[in-house]
């Protein structure tokens, strides 16, 4: 409690490099990219530190582009799209022929691939990407406070409506919808296609590091009324593969019993043969 009291009474640094990651104070020039202040920050300046505001830690706020945003729950605004809280240069652009739309079908527009594409697009999704594309055409992505952004969830997915999925075919386990259910049992794709149970492949994240990232897809996503068929379903699958592999070590272990004692009659049958050879010849 003492050390806590402590920290609090702390004086403002004197250096930048104290600023970085204090629990107390902040200056500007050391924010991280997804870091941005709040907008009434400057309500509760603290002091100056050679020529730049020093405000409250506590008035740091995470800074997500709007797709991002989704996996926190929260949606950015319309009207907040065209002003972010702070625009970034770009990592990295992908050259590949094929732009990931993960998103599309949790209410949030991607890009526009086409001119065609476009026209299919409700108009709110078509202000959303003509905001976004106006905003990305100069290499800089924008960020979002917060406060830009309100509470969000996926939409309700009934028993005969599709699964959603991305261009690759996946469902992302972070942004599954209520209604659907993520299945993790070892060929429960497999026993789902045989009963004809609609699903997806379920995408759980990325491993590796820096450029070499690669999906790790684990487990199906189904309808929440199907979960209990396929459980059942699957118990008997796994009873019955247990017995077929029964019957395979078993008939392995006969074969080799089998062979061993072939073997065995084999070579007391040779040595039997030899033995009187050799015993004939001598005489």
């Amino acid at each position: 409690r003492e050390f806590k009291a402590a920290i609090f009474r702390e004086a403002i640094p004197t250096s930048k490099v104290a600023f970085k990651n204090h629990p107390l104070y902040v200056i500007p020039s050391v924010l991280k990219e997804a870091e941005v202040l709040v907008p009434d920050a400057k309500a509760r300046v603290c002091g100056i530190f050679k020529g730049e505001l020093v405000y409250k830690r506590c008035d740091v706020s995470a800074a997500l582009s709007a797709k991002k945003w989704l996996y926190e729950r929260q949606k950015v605004r319309d009207n907040e799209l065209a002003f972010p809280a702070k625009t970034v240069a770009k990592k990295r652009e992908n050259k590949s022929p094929k732009l990931f739309k993960a998103l599309a079908t949790y209410g949030f527009k991607n890009k526009c691939a086409s001119q065609d594409s476009f026209d299919e697009v409700a108009s709110d999704d078509k202000e959303q990407c003509s905001s976004l594309a106006a905003l990305e055409s100069d290499g800089k992505v924008p960020l979002y406070g917060k406060w830009q952004t309100d509470a969000w969830s996926p939409r309700p997915i009934g028993q005969h409506d599709d699964i959603p999925r991305n261009e690759y075919g996946n469902m992302e386990k972070s942004l599954i919808n209520p209604g659907l259910v993520h299945l993790e049992e070892p060929r429960i794709s497999f026993i789902a296609k045989k009963l004809g149970i609609p699903s997806a492949p379920c995408l759980i994240g990325f491993e590796g590091h820096h450029g070499n990232r690669t999906p790790t897809v684990r487990g199906i996503v189904v309808h929440q009324h199907n979960v209990e068929l396929l459980r059942e379903a699957y118990a008997e699958f796994e009873s019955h593969s247990i017995e077929i592999e029964f019957d395979k070590r078993q008939k392995m272990i006969y074969l080799r019993w089998k062979k061993l004692i072939v073997g065995i009659r084999t070579k007391a049958r040779l040595d039997r043969d030899y033995n009187d050879t050799k015993q004939i010849s001598r005489k």
